[in-house]
């Protein structure tokens, strides 16, 4: 895959973000399969959010991808990291526009999108999402909560 000159710039936002604070405890992928009930027919409503953290000097840094009900979307980050908590902002969709596939700017670049945060009362894998600019799917749904895991 051939990276855009938006992509790159994502990635070198990532790496000076992570090398800075001991973020590189946070590089791995984490997901989060989010529900959020039927519709009026009976269907599920469920996206998957994938977030890639690459190590310093990774090309492509932090990447979220939004895939199911309705949505297909592939966002570059910046992660910002500190040794307790993460948090994901939004830099720009994978074309490098800030514009959606419908033309909308759903988000600002620099606009927290979550936070994760490392609970040491829940071990060494549990995380609190605190959701900021990516919002839940239906109203009535938690801000935070253990949302995004590790995954190998």
């Amino acid at each position: 895959m051939r990276m855009t000159g938006a992509a790159l710039a994502a990635g070198l936002l990532t790496t000076a973000a992570l090398g800075a604070g001991g973020g590189e405890g946070w590089q791995g992928r984490y997901r989060w399969e989010a529900e959020g009930g039927r519709t009026a027919g009976g269907t599920g409503i469920v996206v998957t959010y994938d977030l890639t953290i690459g190590p310093a000097g990774a090309r492509g840094g932090c990447v979220l991808t939004a895939q199911g009900f309705q949505t297909d979307e592939r966002i570059l980050c910046k992660a910002e990291a500190g040794a307790r908590s993460l948090t994901v902002a939004f830099h720009s969709y994978a074309d490098g526009r800030t514009l959606n596939r419908f033309g909308v700017a759903v988000h600002k670049p620099g606009e927290p999108l979550f936070t994760l945060t490392r609970e040491a009362t829940t071990g060494a894998g549990g995380l609190t999402t605190r959701l900021q600019g990516l919002r839940p799917l239906n109203e009535d749904a938690p801000v935070s909560g253990g949302f995004f895991a590790r995954v190998p």
